[in-house]
């Protein structure tokens, strides 16, 4: 193993190990980060202040590293997970990956600190100019991973994916998913574009996804996830925004914890890869949403990391479709008088953070006006509801739906076919 410290620009001082699979014996050596890949199979940069934790997990990583398969770990120091709403924790800069992984990085001319290194592998990872086999985030000290029953694995699972943006975002989306540890997921995706061109391509290179236009656009995130998963009939369901990323080990983690916790909705923690401030943050939520949404209304769950059974999804009135934004919020409220909700004490998603977000956007920022006040009658109705003083289908929470006419065209070749809806 070698070892050699970054030039240090900031508050955090970063080393650099490079690993072979025959030789762990450290040999601190000053050479440059370039050839210490080159000697290496697998590259480890850390954090200094996490060299202790960093010891107790190496041989762990390294197993988590296959010799065939491009492997990039985000490293992540353990911590509690909060009992009411979402917690952020501090930037990361620790990770791990396979040497060619790293060498393609180095190849791309990226000028950063050693402190943002981590953020720019894993930004380039997100953009496509890096593609890997495993991606992963992994909680340090890190013994060694658990073990997914085959039932978890080959459970039969739809995962619904609205987009607007970036074909380059929903093209990094769905290749991660396509590379997911268990069964093939059973994608469905939900165009909500003004101009299909840049998509026409993409039903060939991802056969395994349905492809779905829905005009006059935009008719919002909501309609598309409720109109897909109506068409979803796998008894698992799954959600995830197409600007972000699901990890490799997403879909047989969250099936597993559903049957082994008996819970009808499971999330994960997120990271946060967020290009307005160049860092990668770990944000944690509430094991026991449930148990959360008990005390207050909060943010127990992100909506994007979760994994349900169908059956509870309608049971809980699936999503307003009246709104482009916050429906989220209100399902998540709602569904708390019906299922058992929780999160997996694990990061399975990796949540892009960018200018263009509905919750950053200027028409639809997370703090904007009607945000404000939708978040202010849902809370009042939620508790409203649990004292008995008003019903749930009486209250905000109840899912309206949409008025307007709108229209979705099947875009695989083999089912050309349009529906409008009222």
């Amino acid at each position: 193993m070698l070892l050699t410290e970054l030039p240090r620009t900031g508050a955090i001082q970063i080393i650099a190990a490079g690993f072979t699979r025959a030789d762990h014996a450290a040999r601190a050596k000053a050479v440059s980060l370039r050839n210490l890949t080159l000697q290496s199979e697998a590259v480890l940069l850390y954090d200094a202040r996490h060299a202790a934790e960093i010891g107790e997990s190496v041989a762990a990583l390294l197993e988590e590293i296959p010799e065939a398969e491009k492997t990039f770990i985000a490293l992540v120091p353990r911590a509690a997970a909060p009992a009411i709403d979402s917690d952020y924790g501090e930037p990361i800069s620790s990770f791990a990956c396979s040497a060619n992984v790293f060498l393609q990085f180095l190849g791309l001319g990226i000028d950063c600190h050693a402190e943002t290194l981590c953020f720019a592998v894993l930004r380039a990872i997100a953009n496509g100019y890096i593609e890997v086999d495993r991606l992963l985030v992994r909680q340090i000290p890190f013994v060694r991973r658990c073990v997914v029953s085959a039932a978890a694995a080959t459970s039969a699972k739809a995962l619904v994916l609205p987009h607007r943006g970036s074909p380059a975002f929903l093209r990094a989306s769905l290749k991660q998913i396509a590379r997911a540890a268990g069964s093939p997921v059973k994608v469905r995706v939900g165009l909500d574009v003004d101009d299909e061109t840049a998509y026409s391509s993409f039903p060939e290179e991802f056969p395994l996804a349905e492809f779905f236009r829905f005009f006059p656009a935009p008719v919002g995130p909501y309609l598309i996830r409720q109109e897909l998963a109506e068409r979803s009939p796998e008894p698992l369901l799954t959600l995830q925004d197409s600007d972000d990323l699901s990890c490799y080990d997403r879909f047989t983690s969250l099936s597993a914890a559903l049957a082994e916790t008996g819970s009808d909705i499971i999330g994960s923690h997120e990271l946060c890869l967020d290009e307005l401030r160049a860092l990668v943050q770990p944000v944690r939520f509430p094991l026991d949403s449930s148990a959360s949404l008990d005390l207050c209304a909060n943010h127990a769950l992100l909506h994007a990391t979760l994994m349900c059974h169908r059956a509870a999804y309608f049971r809980a009135g699936g999503l307003a479709t009246n709104l482009i934004i916050a429906s989220d919020s209100q399902f998540l409220l709602r569904a708390w008088f019906s299922a058992r909700i929780r999160n997996v004490d694990e990061f399975l998603y990796i949540r892009r953070r960018h200018a263009t977000s509905l919750t950053n956007a200027p028409e639809t920022v997370y703090d904007n006006p009607l945000r404000r006040r939708l978040s202010a009658d849902w809370t009042r109705d939620f508790d409203a509801v649990k004292r008995g003083e008003l019903t749930l289908e009486a209250s905000s929470l109840w899912p309206a739906r949409r008025l307007e006419p709108f229209e979705i065209r099947h875009l695989n070749a083999q089912e050309r076919h349009s529906q409008v809806t009222a």
